[in-house]
């Protein structure tokens, strides 16, 4: 059983995790053309597969997916996963198209690192990104996460708790 997490944020974005409710919008945003071009899985995604992928998702314990609002209106999407050990994956960083630009994103990125540090206790934080988008892989940067390796079109970037804002 997942555990509870209280919403948490900055002042400007607050993470909650995500309920059956937030779905279609998800979905929404994740089957977009301009944005499907970056995930792994790149194909559209049906809302029965999405439906079956949430309740998969609801008995992980090692999975959080957020969405992320400000202003109480929903503006994106981020989680931690694959805990294991100390350390996690972070991603699944998506923006509501009319909220691209303003910085949500890197709220979001910023409050997953501290969330999982503080909160998960994890010392370690990986993420893949596809090499071609320079944009994610500048924001990362400024968080703190650092190329580790290039394989496959993909580069695995790096952010040690001593590196962790």
């Amino acid at each position: 059983m997942k555990p509870h997490v209280a919403p948490f944020g900055d002042g400007t974005v607050v993470l909650r995790l995500m309920e059956e409710r937030d779905l279609e919008t998800i979905l929404a945003w994740r089957n977009r053309d301009d944005a499907r071009i970056w995930f792994k899985n790149s194909g559209r995604i049906a809302f029965d597969a999405h439906l079956a992928w949430y309740r998969s998702y609801l008995k992980k314990e090692d999975d959080f997916f957020f969405l992320v609002e400000a202003n109480g209106e929903p503006v994106g999407q981020c989680g931690v996963y694959h805990i294991d050990n100390g350390s996690a994956e972070i991603g699944r960083f998506l923006v509501a198209p009319e909220m691209a630009g303003k910085g949500y994103i890197g709220r979001s990125c910023a409050e997953i690192i501290r969330f999982s540090t503080g909160f998960l206790n994890l010392s370690y934080l990986f993420l893949e990104v596809m090499e071609e988008n320079a944009k994610a892989i500048r924001l990362y940067k400024r968080q703190g996460f650092a190329e580790e390796n290039r394989q496959d079109g993909l580069v695995r970037m790096g952010l040690g708790r001593d590196r962790a804002s």
